[in-house]
């Protein structure tokens, strides 16, 4: 009699087991959000907006690159800071290529204009589109880490 009790209740117990596990363990793949990165990320994001359209204001002939130099380094030493707190983050692989593709983009604009001198509108224009559409991956990317009320 006991075991036929035991046998109609065992379902019900490995149930409620099985609840317990899978509701009170949290498994989190992706890293905490982070208010500052977030906010790092917007301030730099806008900086480089802000670089090609500063360049796209003045004469062609004045948007040298040893005229833009500090801005683009402080742009890049941003990125870097980026990278390095999104390293010290655990489970944060996405957001290190992330990183990365919009780290070697701005190498490469600011190389192209460091070779080329000056840029014309429309090389301004196609870096100043080019980089926000890497910045905007890795905003969403923290924006969506953020917890829903």
């Amino acid at each position: 009699m006991t075991a036929r009790i035991f046998s109609r209740k065992w379902p019900v117990i490995l149930s409620v087991v099985i609840s317990f596990f899978i509701f009170s363990c949290r498994v989190t793949l992706v890293p905490e959000y982070s208010a500052q990165l977030e906010e790092q990320v917007s301030k730099t994001a806008k900086a480089t907006d802000k670089l090609y359209i500063d360049m796209l204001d003045v004469p062609l002939r004045s948007r040298t690159y040893e005229s833009f130099k500090d801005r683009y380094n402080e742009i890049e030493s941003e990125i870097n800071s980026i990278k390095l707190k999104n390293e010290a983050r655990p489970k944060n692989a996405d957001f290190l290529v992330i990183n990365k593709n919009l780290k070697d983009a701005f190498e490469e604009a600011k190389k192209y204009h460091k070779e080329n001198s000056t840029l014309s509108d429309g090389e301004a224009k196609a870096y100043q589109a080019t980089l926000a559409g890497f910045w905007r991956p890795l905003y969403v990317a923290e924006i969506a880490l953020k917890p829903k009320r």
